[in-house]
């Protein structure tokens, strides 16, 4: 049996009875849940239940009403803890490379030069950018500006990795291929990634748990495990089955 120490050391991150209104309108209701050290975890829900607004205050860009978020059993602080997001639109600098977009992150925390270029290549290097390192954002792909805005984040080598449908807008052959090398670097890396996408096969495809949020005022609805062998196969009877059970998790409320 695992003892309440060793269960504890399990918990990167816990959201206690996170509560948000705007005005009178009450958007998330009492939300708890936790996240492993590592997890790979995804939120889903119906369009407008305020996943947006979720990921905002687990970064604290926006205020809780009520509700504590912690890491490592510490109240959340962005002075303390490293908090990174991938955001749904392309994030680069125009007037900074590929490089520099990727180092920006480390400079702002005041990584060691040397520390720096080492996890700069390393990170480069897995993500497939060392060939265009040099270049603009203007003369790279809408694929490859995804990959330095992930590769950005996960240099940082964040307490927690927040993504807002990052590949939502781009189409179905290169969104199978960043999720492969997202997949890729977690492994690599063991980040603990809470990851929101209103894309049920992307959220099976990629997590270890998914989390089925309510229609406003949202609430944690129920979690789902996905117990399946990497790389996922999407004809797999079993990865079918998941997805058509979130699938009705959702609609039915």
């Amino acid at each position: 049996m695992v003892n309440a120490l060793e269960k504890a050391k399990e918990t990167k991150v816990s959201v206690q009875g996170l509560t948000k209104s705007f005005d009178d309108l009450l958007v998330l209701d009492n939300i708890s849940f936790n996240v492993k050290e590592g997890e790979f975890l995804s939120i889903v829900g119906p369009t407008g239940c305020g996943k947006t607004t979720f990921l905002n205050l687990l970064t604290k860009l926006h205020p809780a009403c009520k509700g504590d978020i912690l890491i490592d059993g510490e109240e959340a602080d962005p002075k303390k803890h490293s908090l990174a997001f991938v955001f749904q639109e392309p994030s680069s600098m125009p007037w900074r490379t590929v490089r520099d977009n990727v180092a920006y992150g480390m400079e702002i925390k005041k990584v060691p030069k040397k520390e720096l270029e080492e996890r700069l290549d390393r990170i480069l290097e897995l993500v497939g950018l060392k060939g265009c390192q040099d270049l603009y954002p203007n003369q790279i792909s809408a694929s490859m500006e995804q990959r330095v805005a992930v590769a950005r984040a996960f240099v940082t080598e964040p307490d927690l990795l927040l993504m807002d449908e990052p590949y939502g807008q781009l189409d179905i052959k290169l969104r199978y291929y960043l999720e492969d090398e997202l997949i890729k670097l977690w492994k690599e890396l063991k980040t603990t990634v809470v990851f929101v996408t209103h894309n049920i096969e992307e959220a099976v495809y990629l997590s270890e748990r998914i989390l089925i949020l309510s229609p406003k005022p949202t609430t944690v609805k129920t979690e789902v495990k996905v117990d399946l062998p990497r790389p996922r196969n999407f004809l797999n009877p079993e990865f079918i089955r998941i997805r058509e059970e979130v699938t009705e998790l959702i609609k039915w409320w």
